[in-house]
């Protein structure tokens, strides 16, 4: 039987109070591929934001800023070091070298890395500039395979990072067990593991009918009318084609559904979801929303947020949707189910029968089903999940690391 980490496996946690109040000392230098687009970003962010006035001064390389230099701004109003390696793709030399080039410039006390090839990459970068002190972050259960990767490579790309999990981290920090599970089965050494589940400002998201009102005057969607949202990247692992697919079934008993697509623009659609999309009856219907840093006003205008995923960790939006009062129907993907609990509904991956039931079941719930799942969501959110308690996490990793 595999076993169940606590919140911070083999590591004691403290008051957040110390560690947050004192002069900044030491630099934490965090390596990821992009500023927006997912989870993962979206908590680095929230994790630069709140650890600001700690001990830990913080530094992020960037592969490619790109069309988001607006949040590098806010990352840089906040006293964080923001350095754009602005290349296209990951695996390239340039990537290595500037990697390397930047640690040795830094002299941080600590490397974190954030996904698969940036795990890789910061961690052979980190030990060729002779940092030892690297801690991998694991955000998905599964190395995502894209389209243009071949059989060998895949598999070479799985054995590489098996190995170098035994020789690069000293920690390996997940935000979903079941994701940590997944890569322990992968060959990644299991002691190395921390389980810290994501944070979210309470403050920030919380229930604001009036932004939903305003949000939806914006987006021109009628006052009255059952609003189903999806947040995050249009990428085949969140199955948007089972989205479109279960809208399509959904709208021949609600007429008057809408979606909101916040993450891009219907041309950034992936053909399989393309495809889905194009068997609506009411397309009209759909609003496609650019990714947005404001999306505590954005989750009140929807009736319910719909997570399709086939895989995730720790699915972020779920978490936020629950604080602003928003009910949830996801997959079972990542640690959903955990998440969500009884305050909404979720279905097995791929289920599009039961998907369909959940989206009819919710839009069906009386005044007072609806407001008990509210504040259901609203209570489990901010009382489990917060911000504040998951820096703290990273603090005390960042310290055992350093001190070791």
């Amino acid at each position: 039987m595999k076993q169940t980490f606590s919140p911070v496996n083999e590591i004691t946690t403290r008051d957040a109070s110390p560690a947050m109040a004192r002069a900044a000392s030491r630099t934490v230098l965090h390596l990821i591929p992009a500023l927006a687009g997912g989870g993962a970003e979206r908590f680095l962010r929230n994790l630069v934001r709140t650890m600001r006035g700690s001990c830990w001064r913080s530094v992020v390389v960037v592969i490619r800023v790109g069309e988001h230099q607006d949040i590098a701004k806010e990352l840089r109003s906040q006293g964080c070091t923001v350095h754009d390696l602005n290349e296209p793709a990951l695996m390239n030399p340039r990537v290595w070298t500037g990697v390397w080039r930047l640690i040795c410039e830094e002299h941080p006390d600590v490397v974190q890395t954030w996904m698969h090839h940036a795990d890789f990459i910061g961690g052979v970068a980190a030990w060729f500039a002779g940092v030892r002190k690297v801690v991998w972050g694991v955000r998905a259960s599964v190395v995502w395979r894209n389209a243009t990767d071949s059989e060998r490579k895949t598999r070479l790309f799985h054995q590489a990072l098996k190995w170098s999990s035994r020789l690069l981290p000293a920690r390996i920090i997940g935000n979903s067990q079941m994701a940590l599970h997944a890569h322990e089965d992968m060959g990644y050494p299991a002691h190395k593991f921390v389980w810290i589940p994501n944070g979210i400002d309470a403050a920030r998201f919380t229930i604001r009918p009036e932004a939903g009102v305003e949000t939806r005057r914006e987006l021109s969607l009628p006052p009255q009318a059952q609003v189903v949202g999806f947040v995050g990247r249009f990428h085949p692992q969140k199955d948007m084609a089972l989205f479109f697919d279960v809208a399509r079934v959904v709208q021949e008993t609600v007429p008057d559904l809408h979606l909101v697509m916040c993450g891009g623009r219907q041309g950034d659609l992936y053909p399989e979801a393309a495809a889905a999309f194009a068997r609506l009856k009411n397309p009209e219907q759909v609003r496609f929303v650019p990714f947005t840093q404001e999306t505590e006003r954005l989750y009140p205008a929807f009736t319910f947020l719909a997570l399709t995923s086939a895989t995730e960790a720790f699915p972020n939006v779920v978490l936020e949707a629950m604080a602003c009062g928003v009910p949830v129907v996801a997959t079972a993907a990542g640690d959903a189910r955990a998440i969500v609990g009884d305050a909404g509904r979720v279905v097995d991956l791929g289920d599009e029968k039961a998907m369909t039931k959940a989206w009819l079941d919710t839009l069906a719930m009386s005044d007072a089903q609806h407001s008990a799942q509210i504040q259901l969501g609203r209570n489990r959110a901010v009382n489990e999940y917060t911000m504040e308690r998951a820096a703290q996490r990273f603090i005390d990793v960042y310290e055992e690391v350093a001190a070791a």
